[in-house]
């Protein structure tokens, strides 16, 4: 009886398996890069963890909010939350001014928004807010609460990797995420051994 149990989990598994694939994988300049900031970079602060091989602290480390404080580009944000967040600047979303907007406009934005989610990481789409609610007043407020809703403070790990040619980090020019999500245990563990877990 338990082997025809384990039937069911062994064909999940294999189910799943070609998703492992799609997991975002670093590259092995990525790896080089953290294994210095572990080793080099941060050495004080990583030496007693790295000496005890203690990958598990390292990882969470990775998985803070990056300190100081560090400001990327969204790569998504789903059309609800588009309406109903309040973003960190304590501006939110204003159905007047949509309602005011010219039917091309308005148009434009239902196009824009109909995946059901959009990457304002990508300057087309920033630009898209910039024509669709251009002008002074409530349509400055509107694209305003735009640009913030379309910032996060990073992970320590996503911050390490971002890509600072276009912004530097800071929350008026926030950097775009090359990594997106948290590091791994087998991440640090490849980054300070070489080997796969």
């Amino acid at each position: 009886m338990p082997t025809i149990r384990r039937w069911p989990l062994l064909g999940l598994l294999i189910l799943l398996l070609p998703m492992v694939g799609l997991a975002q994988a670093l590259t092995e300049s990525q790896y080089q890069a953290l294994n210095n900031d572990i080793l080099v970079v941060n050495q004080a602060e990583f030496a007693a963890m790295v000496a005890a091989s203690d990958y598990a602290a390292i990882t969470a480390k990775y998985n803070l909010q990056a300190v100081p404080d560090f400001w990327v580009w969204r790569t998504q944000i789903a059309e609800k939350e588009l309406y109903e967040a309040t973003a960190y600047d304590g501006s939110s979303w204003n159905w007047t001014t949509y309602i005011g907007q010219s039917v091309q406009e308005r148009d434009g934005w239902a196009l824009m928004n109909r995946p059901g989610t959009i990457n304002p990481s990508l300057p087309q789409v920033r630009g898209a807010f910039d024509k669709i609610f251009s002008g002074t007043g409530a349509s400055a407020t509107q694209r305003a609460y735009l640009y913030a809703i379309s910032k996060r403070q990073a992970l320590r790990g996503e911050a390490l990797f971002a890509n600072t040619t276009g912004g530097n980090g800071q929350v008026a020019t926030p950097a775009l995420l090359v990594v997106v999500g948290y590091l791994s245990f087998q991440d640090v563990f490849y980054a300070l051994t070489g080997h796969r877990p």
